[in-house]
């Protein structure tokens, strides 16, 4: 097997030297599918009341994982625990988390309601007014009562959140929540994750191999490539410890905004972009830089940071161990990985 590459700043358990408390730990979990090594001694903590994002191009291993924590799967070596419970002592390791693996699939000729009742009667959770509750969370509530067949592909991933907020858990589990969805019920799933944590507290681990959406809506992540950890932590240190990163500034002047940038030692490049300026600058001397700007009289009238994600991710393509182009089978990570492999070729 191909090294992943590391990250030598996140190495380090960034959870144990603050002692924050952990919705879920993984210690060296290994998993072999013959010839494959799928997992190879995968650890990570999840601190509770995050988002965290389970990041990694196809194939990297995160659907094994999470199919381990299901309990569909188990695993060759090593354990988890789920708030202190140790996947050790047995099933009740999952009595906090709820999991929504793949695609959310219902009995399609019942109505919504009654597909809900039925399934909440697996575990003792088919009370009405906490069905209603749920649907009513999920916008799904004014269609109770109409067949599952006749909801959009998004509606239906809605019903399956719904569905795994049942026994009320603490952790919510999920497995590339987005996939399949037009950018319009995308756009939803997003917006209700956020409102599932924050009105539920619940804690929530998501794969995707979609860098955008992981930015947008997680707190913490985790790197796999190749079933090995890469690196994990908040994405705050993340940005921090990254050597610099790509902002885009719209001006009233901007050339009076370009000869200040291009004399400025804070900025290490400056690119006129077709409405904007691309600025390439070290996270943390983002702030100093609006202040001068704005003593300098110069008007700013919209600041963005873009793709910060991927260029961390493509800082780690370019350290001696880098991932094998045949690894990053999804559209976002080869596109984004031909890209490092022809810098530094021309490099």
């Amino acid at each position: 097997m191909v090294d992943a590459p590391t990250a030598p700043a996140l190495t380090k358990d960034p959870t144990k030297a603050v002692n924050v408390p952990l919705a879920l730990e993984c210690h060296g979990i290994s998993k072999r599918f013959k010839t494959i090594q799928a997992l190879d001694n995968v650890s990570l903590t999840v601190p509770v009341g995050s988002i965290f994002g389970f990041l990694g191009p196809n194939g990297a291993g995160k659907s094994t994982l999470i199919r381990i924590l299901a309990g569909l799967i188990s695993s060759d070596s090593g354990h988890f625990n789920i708030f202190d419970r140790s996947s050790r002592s047995g099933h009740l390791v999952r009595k906090d988390m709820s999991t929504l693996v793949d695609r959310a699939d219902f009995y399609k000729n019942l109505s919504a309601f009654h597909n809900m009742q039925l399934l909440g009667r697996l575990t003792g959770h088919d009370q009405p007014d906490h069905i209603n509750e749920l649907l009513q969370l999920l916008s799904l509530y004014e269609r109770r009562n109409d067949k599952v067949k006749t909801f959009s592909q998004g509606m239906k991933q809605r019903l399956g959140l719904a569905q795994a907020l049942l026994p009320n858990p603490k952790l919510l589990v999920l497995d590339e929540p987005t996939t399949g969805l037009d950018p319009q019920g995308m756009h939803e799933i997003r917006d209700f994750i956020f409102k599932i944590a924050e009105e539920q507290n619940v804690t929530i681990f998501l794969s995707s191999h979609l860098l955008h959406e992981v930015e947008l809506i997680c707190s913490d992540i985790a790197l796999i490539f190749n079933g090995r950890i890469a690196a994990q932590g908040s994405l705050s240190s993340i940005f921090r410890d990254m050597e610099e990163v790509t902002v885009e500034l719209e001006v009233e002047d901007t050339q009076a905004a370009l000869q200040f940038l291009n004399e400025s030692k804070l900025v290490k490049e400056v690119n006129r972009l077709s409405n904007a300026l691309g600025v390439n600058i070290r996270y943390t001397d983002i702030p100093e830089l609006i202040r001068t700007m704005a003593t300098q009289g110069i008007n700013i009238f919209s600041f963005s940071q873009r793709n910060r994600l991927e260029n961390y991710f493509l800082s780690l393509m370019t350290t001696p161990q880098k991932v094998p182009l045949a690894s990053l089978r999804s559209s976002s990570f080869a596109r984004q990985a031909e890209n490092a492999e022809a810098q530094s070729v021309d490099n």
